[in-house]
């Protein structure tokens, strides 16, 4: 071999060498590539998983306070509630209170006053403010003197007079009280009798005096008309 061809073999078998070496060096920076992508991919995966698992415990941590502000604002909306109902009850019960109070003292009254004129009597009307528009409770005390008492039956009727836009009206029994049928009551009693209901009258209609009738059953004599004021009582 001579010397130009060894050298030619010399310069070849390093490029060989050369490529060798490349070729190595692009194994092991493949490799540490992939294995730093392979560490990055799993710290990002750990990241997101840990994110995923935060995010999840934020949720059902706001799921937990909705529900726990619903059920407060639920107490605290039937708390209210019977708040309110019990105020309206004590109210209720002491409109019954002043009411029976009322009723033993006009009974009291009733049986004491055994003086006065035989009879039967129209004693008192009672007109209050009812909590609907244009209604009215009424309270009617009718009372018989007679030796010896017995029960008797009595017919009440009345009229409201007013005006109603600008010309004189009268309302009927029946038609200002819906309970009634009739435009009068029969009754039965042997010393009073008390009478209450509701008016409800027309939204126009300005009333101005009650007229109550009573009588007692077969006996025009016993006859009594008799003119109440509309005064509203407190």
């Amino acid at each position: 071999m001579t010397y130009l061809q060894r050298v030619r073999a010399l310069i070849s078998g390093s490029r060989r060498l050369r490529l060798v070496l490349l070729l190595g060096l692009m194994v092991v920076l493949l490799v540490l590539a992939y294995l730093a992508g392979s560490h990055h991919f799993s710290a990002n995966v750990a990241t997101y998983r840990a994110e995923r698992e935060e995010l999840l415990a934020t949720r059902e941590e706001l799921d937990r306070l909705r529900q726990e502000l619903v059920n407060r604002e639920v107490a605290v909306q039937v708390d209210s509630a019977s708040l309110e109902t019990m105020r309206q009850l004590v109210a209720d019960l002491q409109a019954q209170l002043a009411r029976r109070e009322e009723d033993l003292g006009l009974y009291r009254s009733l049986m004491d006053d055994q003086d006065g004129s035989p009879g039967l009597q129209v004693d008192s009307l009672t007109l209050r403010q009812a909590p609907e528009a244009d209604s009215f409770h009424y309270r009617i005390v009718v009372r018989r003197r007679a030796d010896p008492n017995e029960s008797v039956d009595v017919s009440v009727s009345l009229a409201i007079d007013g005006l109603r836009d600008g010309e004189p009206v009268s309302v009927p029994f029946n038609e200002a009280d819906l309970s009634l049928q009739e435009d009068a009551l029969s009754i039965r009693f042997k010393y009073f009798k008390v009478l209450r209901g509701t008016f409800v009258l027309p939204a126009d209609f300005v009333p101005a005096k009650v007229v109550l009738t009573v009588m007692e059953k077969n006996d025009p004599g016993t006859l009594r008309i008799v003119d109440f004021p509309w005064e509203l009582s407190p």
